[in-house]
């Protein structure tokens, strides 16, 4: 009798692992940042011209909030968030940080909506740069832009690696 016990209780043991998720499946679900998820089926980062279409993507379906979650340069977003966190004295300190990050959202789609050739410019990134990668970097540029008479960096766009996944670095500042 014990040992049906004992070999029920392995059995049941090994079911809930086989049911459970692997390990690499536990850390790609908790990348979460400011409320979402990773989402590489949708949006892929894997070179710089998935991550380029990606962001492409993101903007024409109105998912700002998305590509700033997990498309663009880390560091520059919280930066942001932080500054914009301390305008906020009531509440607890994530739903600072959301509202604070929200308002990056808002600020970054005016951004875009006052100068809708920037995300011309992306399309035409994600249509026709050549990439050149060295290390955790990737330049992608584009021939001069006939919509445009601006400086040479303005047909340049940055993407860093950080892991496994290609982010879009400020650099247009």
């Amino acid at each position: 009798m014990r040992h049906a016990a004992r070999a029920l209780g392995v059995f049941a043991f090994a079911l809930l692992l086989a049911l459970s998720p692997a390990h690499g499946d536990a850390k790609k679900k908790s990348e979460r940042r400011f409320g979402f998820d990773v989402d590489q089926e949708t949006y892929p980062q894997g070179s710089p011209e998935a991550t380029i279409k990606s962001i492409v993507k993101a903007l024409n379906g109105g998912r700002v909030d998305y590509l700033l979650a997990h498309m663009a340069d880390p560091a520059f977003v919280d930066y942001w968030v932080d500054r914009y966190q301390r305008d906020f004295t009531q509440g607890k300190e994530e739903g600072k940080r959301l509202l604070a990050f929200d308002r990056l959202v808002r600020e970054t789609m005016m951004y875009f909506e006052n100068d809708p050739l920037l995300v011309k410019d992306l399309r035409t990134f994600a249509k026709e740069a050549k990439w050149s990668e060295e290390g955790d970097v990737a330049v992608g540029v584009v021939e001069a832009n006939p919509d445009r008479k601006i400086d040479p960096i303005a047909r340049k766009v940055f993407l860093k690696k950080i892991g496994e996944r290609w982010f879009l670095e400020n650099k247009q500042q």
